[in-house]
């Protein structure tokens, strides 16, 4: 039988959407709560800015790689089991970056931990899909999507205070308690949403699924235009901070107000297109969000090599380009997901990888790059708009793929 909307399923389902809100919500909180203190651990461990930048640039390269293999072992042994046993190790690698003592041993616990919080971009996407239909899927991935952007609001605000009054340690240690608690929480009340299949972890099964995947121009298309999304909020983090910190001397806590006033925005794009796309289609809609993003892309390069670059003028088109990230980040999952008829689990890992790995490279490039502020950011985020831009053009008129019908399967 159809479901007819998100206040209509069972207890089961919403307690399985909530567990995945908190899930999603520690992924964040694992960079989010950090934040605030990138500025201050060149000094503390007497290393370089780019060194670094690199606990959050590595962080999300593995994350996205790590996607790869979550997919077809989800679609072996189950949902449960996989992200359950992902988030325990995740509570030890965030105990591995409070016990670290050298800037190279947290960046390798912060390599473990994208490894191990992989498991929940592919996860989350697959129970979605096993649960939800039709526009009630793109429903479900906004009412998520506003839901855990709740986290990046308050998060660098807690991990600012945190660290000012108490180290960047203690931002792992509450990490690692709240990864704790969540693993037990999904132990005790996450429901197996899929029917196991003995062949899924087939090398020859798994090729071949992500060969059909790969043979969709629409897919890629989603796919790489979501990168673009990722590596907006991942590049954001990595350059900001020290933004903030060095061409605008502001405080820890600043930067912790000033993410939230910018995810707020992302809230409000994620919450505008549930409303959209009840009267367009979901690909006009995502078309919308990509002009919007596109457009803040140019601002911001265009203002960053004025003479007016202030703060002000220049968090104008940083707060375009997070609420046109909104559309994006809501349309994307489901169209993606409904232009291939391979197993929801392949599905996610192939976009999950794609985006996140292809999404990372804005971080990396900030990250290995001589310390450019707002300049070095600005001429990324022009490349990202190109990408963006072009990988719509590329996905061609595709409508009878991406149309989302009310009574899709």
């Amino acid at each position: 039988m159809e479901k007819e909307g998100i206040s209509n399923e069972n207890t089961s389902t919403l307690v399985t959407l909530i567990l995945l809100v908190l899930t999603t919500s520690l992924t964040i909180m694992s960079l989010d709560l950090y934040a605030p203190s990138l500025p201050h651990l060149p000094e503390y461990f007497g290393t370089s800015t780019e060194m670094v930048k690199l606990t959050v640039s590595l962080n999300a390269l593995t994350y996205g790689v790590g996607t790869l293999v979550y997919g077809p072992l989800s679609e072996r042994f189950g949902r449960r089991p996989i992200l359950v046993g992902a988030i325990c190790f995740a509570a030890l690698c965030s105990l591995f970056c409070t016990l670290a003592v050298s800037i190279e041993q947290l960046i390798v616990a912060r390599i473990l931990l994208g490894l191990a919080l992989a498991a929940e971009g592919v996860l989350v996407y697959s129970i979605i899909n096993d649960c939800f239909r039709g526009k009630d899927k793109v429903r479900a991935f906004a009412l998520w999507g506003a839901a855990c952007a709740v986290t990046p609001i308050f998060s660098p605000i807690l991990g600012a205070y945190i660290f000012v009054a108490y180290g960047w340690r203690a931002n792992f240690a509450v990490l690692t308690i709240i990864a704790a608690v969540l693993t037990l929480l999904l132990w005790k009340y996450l429901d197996e949403t899929v029917s196991t299949e003995p062949r899924a972890v087939s090398i020859k099964k798994i090729c071949r699924d992500f060969a059909r995947i790969l043979r969709s121009r629409a897919f890629l298309s989603y796919a790489v235009i979501q990168s673009t999304g990722v590596g907006y909020f991942v590049v954001f983090p990595t350059a900001v901070p020290f933004i903030l910190a060095n061409q605008f001397d502001k405080a820890p806590e600043f930067y912790g107000y000033y993410q939230g006033g910018i995810i707020f925005v992302f809230i409000l794009g994620t919450l505008a297109t549930r409303s959209l796309v009840n009267r367009f289609r979901t690909d006009q809609v995502l078309t919308l969000g990509v002009s919007l993003v596109a457009s803040g892309c140019v601002l911001l390069f265009l203002v960053s090599f004025s003479a007016i670059g202030s703060l002000p003028v220049i968090t104008v088109p940083l707060v375009l380009i997070a609420f046109g990230n909104g559309f994006i980040f809501t349309t994307v999952p489901p169209l993606a997901m409904d232009a291939t008829d391979s197993p929801a689990g392949i599905s996610s890992a192939a976009l999950l990888t794609i985006q996140t790995t292809l999404g990372s490279l804005t971080s990396v490039t900030d990250s290995v790059l001589p310390d450019g502020g707002i300049r070095q950011l600005a001429m990324i985020m022009i490349v990202v708009a190109i990408v963006a831009v072009l990988a719509l053009i590329l996905k061609g008129n595709t409508d009878t793929e991406t149309v989302i019908p009310d009574n899709a399967h």
